[in-house]
């Protein structure tokens, strides 16, 4: 009886190498396997679609044009037909033609804000957030504005860059 259980004491330790090289092997072929269906399938998929290079984006701006940041703007709106006073927490950028231009705008920034919230002051919120096009209208004043304000064609383009009405 004691020779039977010593018998099988040590064949258990030749089983368990045994196991433990068979998972081994296992996972050694399977890593085998699945990085050689990674260059399968991508070779096949490259054949497939081809390796097009996506076509160049147009820029819609020239190199010369710079943008200058404006620092944030929270200003009461003019009351609504709701008669509720709401303001708006806006961040703009301003896009203009050249290095030049982008100085004059950092040296005029207490005439740009100034146009800007004058401007934002006669608005309420409904006219901003009620047309589909009430951002880009706003927009497009603001830039008339500051160009008025300002006497020339200063700024080309105005980015609304963080916008939150309340």
């Amino acid at each position: 009886m004691q020779e039977e259980i010593l018998e099988e004491e040590v064949n258990q330790p030749k089983k368990d190498k045994k196991n433990i090289i068979l998972i081994v092997v296992v996972a050694v072929v399977g890593i085998i396997a699945g990085t050689a269906g990674t260059f399968i399938g991508n070779t096949i998929s490259n054949k497939v679609h081809g390796k097009e290079t996506p076509p160049a984006v147009e820029q819609k701006f020239s190199e010369s044009e710079v943008t200058v940041a404006l620092d944030e703007f929270l200003i009461n709106l003019a009351e609504g037909k709701d008669e509720e006073m709401s303001y708006i927490r806006i961040e703009l950028s301003l896009l203009t033609t050249s290095e030049k231009n982008a100085e004059v705008i950092n040296t005029s920034k207490d005439l740009i804000r100034d146009s800007v919230v004058n401007k934002l002051r006669q608005k309420n919120a409904e006219s901003i957030l009620a047309d589909k096009n009430g951002v880009n209208k706003l927009k497009n004043e603001l830039k008339d504005q500051i160009n008025k304000d300002y006497g020339s064609a200063l700024v080309r383009e105005v980015f609304i860059t963080n916008l939150v009405i309340q």
